[in-house]
């Protein structure tokens, strides 16, 4: 608004002078003056009602309707023309100017300006016409030949894209409007597919639900719209599949791309499910590849087990068989572990990397504890079938040893004495953690003995179970 308050008030200053001038100045002010000094007043009154139009139009109407700043050549073009209107009419009504002959000479100098400003002017207007036909607008990504971007300013001249590299490409606006170009709007839902492989010993709804899982564990894949996995072709060696999702930010889908591959890998390490290769190799060594890297140092759980209050009254081989029986996964750094409220029935012990437990309110995370080597979670579900209770995600590449209940059954049914043992130390455990209870997620973390030693022997069907 400064913009538009200092004319005016040069226009109320010059009308004040004006009628000065009109009532006691005639004798120093000559008369065929007061003409001009009017045209004056009229033109700082007119710059001020220019710029308040512009500020109502683009600042105000065009922000509220569309969310955005409205584009600078925009408000050149209406500046230019509504200025242009402004002076006609103070030249015609008040200066009383030929106006005819004005627009003959102006004529003659558009074609000689036309001739010498050709491409200059061929920008200038496709710009304009961008405008008009709404093409894109600013933060819309689009895709130019081999290039892509998102869309920062368009000036009368050229339009300024930032790529991926954080790099600007500027293009004159006639190159724009004459090729084909791929526009993404922002905040729009735009599809994008991912191709990947699994083996033909594979039914193929395994790998779509595993797929599937991953596609919506993914920040920026949009939940409007379910992620669809299908099969593309029958490879020589393989099945194709293209796993298909929609998002609204173009510049991030490289990313999501790529954490879409490495989110796979890990899930399909974790199901044992092995990524295919070309039938054509020779394998000349008669050995059963391993199936953990041997770069990967395996954790020791036999001794983490050792330190986990739940097991301390579990002998040497029981200890052992419960490592043995249980199978180890691996998760990519921002992976979901355990999702709040899914079934679950077992816990994992964490033998390398870190976990964040977080709970959600509002829409938001917080973080009720870190968990690091050692550390476990998951045994309400483990010992009674409870459904998860907060969310785990995993801080960093993380090795856990999943122990299931079928481990515990076996345990339990030898030996059900384990049942008041492990009834016991989950009490302590979960009075420990009373601090870290939200008092909005739970009406209370406490649980009494006796109620959960009937929970586990009815979830493992132990003679006394209620």
């Amino acid at each position: 608004m400064k913009k538009t308050a200092w004319p005016a008030a040069l226009s109320v200053v010059c009308f004040c002078v004006y009628f000065a001038l009109g009532a006691w100045g005639s004798r120093f002010f000559p008369q065929q003056y007061m003409s001009y000094l009017l045209a004056l007043c009229y033109g700082f009154l007119g710059i001020a009602f220019v710029r308040l139009c512009t500020h109502l139009f683009f600042d105000v109407m065009y922000f509220k309707r569309t969310g955005r700043e409205a584009p600078d050549l925009l408000r050149i073009m209406f500046s230019l023309v509504a200025y242009a209107i402004v002076g006609t009419i103070i030249l015609a009504s008040i200066l009383k100017y030929n106006v005819t002959g004005l627009l003959a000479t102006s004529a003659v100098l558009s074609v000689v300006l036309g001739l010498a400003l050709q491409d200059t002017l061929g920008n200038f207007f496709a710009g304009a016409a961008l405008h008009i036909e709404r093409s894109f607008k600013i933060k819309d990504s689009i895709k130019f030949g081999e290039r892509v971007g998102e869309v920062e300013s368009v000036s009368w001249r050229t339009t300024t894209i930032r790529t991926t590299n954080n790099s600007f490409l500027i293009f004159p606006n006639s190159l724009l409007a004459r090729d084909l170009i791929e526009v993404f709007p922002y905040d729009g839902l735009h599809q994008h597919a991912v191709e990947f492989s699994a083996s033909y010993s594979l039914s193929p709804r395994t790998v779509i639900d595993v797929a599937k899982k991953v596609l919506r564990d993914l920040e920026d894949v949009s939940r409007e719209i379910e992620p669809r996995v299908r099969i593309v072709r029958f490879a020589e060696s393989s099945v194709d599949y293209e796993a298909l999702f929609r998002m609204k930010d173009y510049m991030k889908v490289v990313d999501v791309k790529a954490a879409f591959r490495e989110r796979l890998w890990y899930a399909f390490y974790r199901d044992g499910i092995e990524m295919p290769f070309p039938a054509r190799h020779v394998l000349f060594e008669r050995i059963k590849p391993e199936r953990r890297p041997q770069a990967v140092c395996m954790p020791d759980y036999r001794c983490i087990i050792d330190g986990i209050d739940i097991f301390q009254s579990l002998t040497r081989s029981e200890k052992d068989a419960l490592v043995a029986r249980n199978n180890v996964r691996i998760y990519a750094p921002g992976e979901c572990m355990v999702r709040k409220g899914e079934d679950g029935d077992s816990m994992f012990v964490i033998g390398r990397g870190k976990a964040e437990v977080r709970v959600s309110a509002n829409g938001t995370h917080s973080t009720v504890a870190v968990l690091e080597t050692g550390s476990y979670f998951g045994e309400m579900s483990l010992f009674s079938g409870e459904p998860r209770s907060a969310d785990v995600v995993a801080l960093e590449e993380a090795e856990v040893l999943e122990i299931q209940k079928p481990s515990i059954q076996a345990l339990l049914d030898e030996n059900q004495s384990l049942a008041e043992t492990f009834s016991k130390k989950v009490t302590e455990r979960l009075a420990g953690l009373e601090r870290y209870a939200d008092s909005e997620e739970q009406e209370t973390i406490l649980v009494e003995e006796k109620h959960l030693l009937a929970r586990i022997k009815s979830f493992f069907n132990l003679s006394g179970g209620g």
